[in-house]
């Protein structure tokens, strides 16, 4: 099969062997994916992992065989599945249900092989059904907008949280603009990409705030809320500076919710979250059938985030167009 590998330094389209499965596995043939912003982290090398890899999670494929212990009604889906593999049910986190966390995990595409190939062999517990009514395209969203849904799940919202800030508008940024007006929260936008910002206003945003012509972001956040600052702070720019001047635009005893996987890390002021007793929470996966029925039912609007599609032979092409773009949202991978 082709696959685009990972070796460290760059990514090549290389024939390899097409994947054998086990007994409990299926073989996906793969339609489409979107390239993260943690695939591009790693690609710049600020994100470590074991090379040789290929890179790529948020996919949509169709099951094309499975194992002799698999339910024969997947074969032909369209699906897609779980990050996080290799999970062993028997840990302490597992025991709770939170198969996320175990301490076996290997996370597709960052710690072991992904979908930026033809092939891949899956565990059949981590599948997820695709509707019909979803295109290939669409479907490469539920992954993140799982991750967008699980950042209200981590971080339940009291009387006192109205007004809430997000700084990053790339695609999960942008998703998690959508579930916030879902529940009725005042917006405040921030970037630097007028495209980005007039998309997350079209969505409902309040406020939307240039980053490039605003010399002090936590001021004009204060002026914005009778100088208190927002109630509530979501960070998804995957820059390390961005967190110092969230903890600043933040009111006190207000919540920060970090999503950023950049891998770098980030310098802050611990003694003015202590004094100021902010709240820093953080989430990675969450509900892919939360996320399907969002995206099935037009809850959440995808469509419009797609920027660029390609195919796997101009990934590199594809990665170039995603680091250079200030407008980029999310880039597609089609097979």
């Amino acid at each position: 099969m082709k696959a685009a590998v990972f070796d460290g330094k760059e990514i090549t389209i290389k024939t390899i062997s097409d994947p054998k499965i086990k007994d409990s596995q299926v073989l996906v043939h793969i339609k489409a994916v979107g390239i993260c912003g943690t695939d591009l982290a790693i690609v710049n090398g600020d994100l470590p992992t074991v090379t040789p890899i290929i890179l790529g999670h948020e996919f949509v494929g169709e099951v094309i065989k499975i194992g002799k212990n698999v339910d024969q009604s997947w074969l032909n889906k369209r699906v897609t599945s779980e990050i996080n593999s290799n999970i062993d049910f028997d840990c302490y986190y597992c025991k709770q249900g939170l198969f996320t966390q175990c301490i076996s995990r290997k996370a597709i595409g960052i710690d072991i092989n992904g979908t930026f190939a033809e092939y891949i062999a899956l565990e059949s517990y981590l599948l997820h059904k695709i509707p019909d009514s979803i295109p290939d395209d669409d479907a490469t969203f539920i992954e993140p907008l799982a991750a967008a849904y699980q950042t209200f799940e981590m971080m339940p919202l009291d009387q006192n949280d109205k007004i809430m800030a997000i700084f990053g508008l790339g695609k999960l940024g942008l998703l998690i603009t959508q579930v916030a007006l879902l529940r009725g929260l005042i917006l405040i936008t921030v970037d630097g990409s007028n495209k980005k910002l007039n998309l997350a206003k079209k969505f409902g945003a309040h406020h939307i705030i240039n980053r490039l012509n605003c010399k002090d972001i936590p001021n004009k956040i204060k002026d914005l809320t009778n100088g208190l600052g927002a109630d509530i702070i979501v960070d998804t720019t995957g820059n390390p500076d961005a967190l110092r001047e969230i903890i600043a635009s933040c009111r006190t005893r207000g919540k920060i919710h970090i999503k950023s996987t950049h891998g770098i890390e980030t310098p802050i002021n611990l003694t003015d979250v202590v004094v100021r007793e902010l709240t820093i929470y953080s989430s990675r996966c969450g509900s892919f059938e939360k996320a399907i029925e969002g995206i099935e039912s037009g809850e959440v609007k995808v469509g419009e985030l797609i920027s660029n599609k390609f195919q796997l032979s101009d990934i590199k092409k594809a990665f170039k167009s995603y680091k250079l773009s200030r407008d980029h949202i999310k880039t597609i991978i089609q097979m």
